[in-house]
């Protein structure tokens, strides 16, 4: 995962902790600095600019990072490396074998609290391998640590983030088929349940009198893919599937859908690409506003 010092990256690395103690598996902590001054915490916290100062300082960053997250697992092992160079192509090369990257949303930078960080946006568009980008507690509204409010869309009240469920939006595409597959398995890891949500959205204008029969064959279409999708995982699952599973079909945009979803999870799920035009140019966009704007973290799975 990579660390950079910021408080997001400091959330990331209690996530994948945690997410190593689910998986007995070890972490790689990793920070990628240059000789430039990137990251910010590197460049303060060195007695000297030149390279020498900057390494110290780069391992002193890293190093406090590391200590400031506890480790509730003795049997989680965590690696701290130091490499200079550009951080994302570090970090992909170093994932290189990996099952996952964890990333915070926003790292050091003058426009870290507006958008997506430049680390992070790069390596959910490049990375081979799931990457889970997780918010700081300043992305969060109200300063919630990415549990419920009250009561989620259907009015279930939620204690704490434990219990919430796992999120996963699918639309039909092989991407969302692989988004849900991973899916059920983290639901599985937390022993929480999981809920499939399928947005449906007409795009254009019509008639306000044809209006209810389109809008009903399109909810039928909708309910038929996202049965079709659930089907497909249980039949591979042998007949059934470990956690408890909530379907719902949304007549909203998938983004807006995903994230109101987002706002009761504690994981939200999603492909990296779903269907619409130039799909192997670019991250879709439902994919891109969600790693923006939801407040839990979010994997995006390839």
């Amino acid at each position: 995962m990579g660390v950079d010092g910021s408080p997001g990256s400091v959330a990331a690395l209690r996530w994948s902790v945690d997410e190593a103690a689910r998986r007995r598996l070890p972490v790689t902590a990793v920070l990628v600095w240059d000789a430039i001054g990137e990251p910010r915490s590197v460049f303060d916290a060195a007695s000297s600019a030149d390279r020498a100062g900057l390494a110290q300082a780069a391992r002193r960053v890293l190093a406090d990072t590391v200590a400031a997250v506890h480790i509730p697992d003795p049997a989680v092992t965590v690696t701290e490396r130091v490499e200079e160079g550009s951080p994302v192509p570090e970090l992909l090369r170093l994932a290189i074998g990996a099952q996952l990257v964890v990333v915070g949303k926003r790292g050091h930078g003058a426009l870290h609290r507006l958008v997506a960080g430049s680390v992070c946006q790069g390596l959910v568009h490049h990375a081979s391998l799931p990457v889970v980008v997780v918010p700081g507690d300043d992305d969060r509204p109200d300063g919630a640590a990415g549990a419920a409010g009250p009561g989620d869309a259907a009015g279930t009240a939620a204690t704490s983030v434990a219990e919430c469920p796992v999120v996963v939006g699918i639309d039909g595409s092989d991407a969302s088929l692989r988004a849900l597959r991973w899916a059920v398995a983290a639901a599985t890891a937390r022993k929480t349940a999981l809920r499939v949500v399928h947005a449906w959205h007409l795009e254009v204008p019509v008639y306000p009198g044809i209006y209810g029969d389109f809008g009903s064959a399109l909810a039928e279409q909708a309910q038929r893919t996202l049965n079709d999708a659930v089907d497909t995982i249980i039949a591979e699952h042998g007949g059934g599937l470990p956690v408890q599973v909530a379907k719902e079909t949304v007549a909203d945009s998938p983004a807006r859908a995903l994230l109101h979803a987002a706002a009761a999870a504690q994981l939200l799920v999603v492909g990296s690409r779903g269907r619409g035009g130039f799909t192997e140019l670019l991250l879709g966009s439902v994919s891109h506003q969600c790693v923006t704007h939801a407040p839990c973290p979010v994997a995006v799975i390839r």
